[in-house]
């Protein structure tokens, strides 16, 4: 039976997807220009320090950056520039079978945050996931991160439901927000 799968599987296998694509733009945030790209391998340590300004320790490790980097069918990975350096990051993967796009991780240095440029890459990759006719997008977000909640809202994300212990530095609960692309 393992043989007929296996010659079923090279014939038909999976679809074949594209990799997903990203072209550099230059873009006004604020009054501010920024260049956003796709991220790749020289950006990892950049990501790396963005996460340990924000919580104290990365969350996310190189390796761990490496391995979704290296997924180009269903991960896309943007980050921002301001004068030649990455100040903001986002992490994307598609679930082709649930037609949803979820944001895996969002960064932006704390000196420039507030500045719009969160809101910019979530607005960016929504735009990205409805030209991939995805239906939905996805993300968890700490239960008391009540700023980050605020502003995935007012981005048309609501809450689905309660991941329970779900951080593992201090088993925190997550509330997991989707956000409907049909409409």
């Amino acid at each position: 039976m393992f043989e007929k799968f296996k010659e079923w599987f090279a014939t038909t296998g999976s679809p074949k997807r594209p990799c997903l694509d990203f072209t550099r733009r230059v873009v006004m945030i604020s009054g501010h220009q920024y260049i956003v790209r796709m991220a790749d391998d020289t950006d990892i340590d950049t990501m790396v320090t963005i996460e340990e300004r924000i919580y104290g320790k990365a969350p996310w490790s190189y390796a761990a950056f490496r391995i979704e980097l290296q997924r180009p069918h269903d991960r896309l990975y943007l980050v921002i520039e301001d004068d030649q350096q990455v100040v903001g990051f986002i992490g994307t993967a598609v679930d082709w079978y649930h037609y949803d796009l979820h944001i895996t991780n969002v960064g932006i240095t704390p000196s420039y945050q507030g500045k719009g440029i969160g809101t910019y890459l979530i607005s960016t990759t929504k735009n990205y996931a409805r030209h991939l006719k995805l239906h939905s997008m996805s993300l968890e977000v700490r239960v008391h991160n009540f700023s980050a909640r605020k502003l995935y809202e007012s981005l048309g994300f609501k809450d689905h439901h309660i991941k329970r212990r779900y951080y593992l530095d201090n088993h925190e609960d997550a509330v997991d927000m989707q956000a409907n692309l049909l409409k």
